[in-house]
């Protein structure tokens, strides 16, 4: 038996390695037995293999989408009978855990990012800011609060699903960062979706044409942000909402269409507006 467990053990960390390792006087019939099994399940599911990788519409990135939209289901089955304050009470306790797990993703960056940089990592996203104003809004009841997260959260969460930047895209699927990132941004979508599947608000249009005039204010912000880390020396390669230099597939084409700072990402708005009302009609 214990050499069934070592096994096991040492197949997990070195499995590309072992075949050419085990010999027939090695290890016992059970541990040969088991070696083959693996290392069928593993050519027939990539999942368990260390090198796979998520990316976008793949296996691991469909993953995620479904772990969120069960979390979503779940949430909504286990909050709607409770009570208007319990259910705020609920979001609230998510928004907290949902913050919880920001810091450590971002945390972590120290030691997976040989670039890390403190002034990389403020709240200059809509991600980053909904986190917060989840929580302020499972607090104070305000539904200026709770369409922003409902709209501008969700929205800023499917994007960074559809469009992840360079360094997110093609990671390994049980590395930290992919980890951090897809879970964090499906927790995400989670909180900001169950202030309308607990029915404690719904946006109307009128809600999601005033968020769609604040995304272009929170990106000028961001825009002006990023030139002023650039310039003080902060942050020489600050490039928050990609308003500097794309990073992704989608906004390289747009660049190359109109390769104006800022202005270039204008299409991404009536886009965003789309997905915006798209929410509303699937809500």
């Amino acid at each position: 038996m214990n050499d069934y467990v070592s096994f096991l053990k040492f197949y997990t960390i070195y499995s590309h390695d072992i075949a050419f390792m085990i010999t027939e006087d090695a290890w016992t019939w059970k541990a040969r037995c088991v070696f083959t099994i693996m290392t069928l399940m593993k050519k027939r599911c990539p999942f368990l293999s260390k090198e796979f990788r998520i990316t976008v519409f793949g296996a691991g990135w469909w993953f995620y989408v479904v772990l969120t939209g069960l979390g979503l289901f779940v949430l909504t089955v286990l909050g709607n009978g409770l009570p208007e304050q319990s259910r705020l009470r609920l979001i609230l306790a998510l928004s907290i855990i949902e913050l919880v797990v920001l810091r450590i993703y971002k945390f972590s960056l120290k030691d997976i990012r040989s670039d890390y940089n403190y002034f990389n990592e403020l709240p200059c996203y809509l991600c980053n800011q909904s986190t917060i104003l989840c929580i302020l809004a499972a607090l104070t009841g305000s539904r200026h609060l709770m369409a922003f997260c409902i709209i501008l959260g969700t929205l800023g969460a499917i994007l960074a699903y559809v469009m992840p930047d360079s360094y997110n895209n093609d990671q390994l699927f049980y590395s930290k960062q992919a980890v951090g990132f897809y879970g964090y941004h499906g927790l995400l979508i989670i909180t900001c979706l169950s202030f309308y599947t607990l029915k404690v608000y719904a946006p109307d249009l009128k809600d999601a044409l005033w968020n769609m005039l604040l995304l272009f204010l929170l990106a000028l912000i961001a825009h002006l942000i990023n030139h002023t880390l650039r310039k003080s020396g902060l942050n020489p390669i600050a490039n928050y909402v990609f308003t500097y230099d794309p990073d992704n597939i989608v906004f390289e084409k747009l660049y190359a269409l109109f390769p104006v700072r800022l202005l270039y990402l204008l299409p991404i708005v009536p886009f965003s507006g789309l997905i915006s009302l798209a929410i509303l009609l699937i809500m």
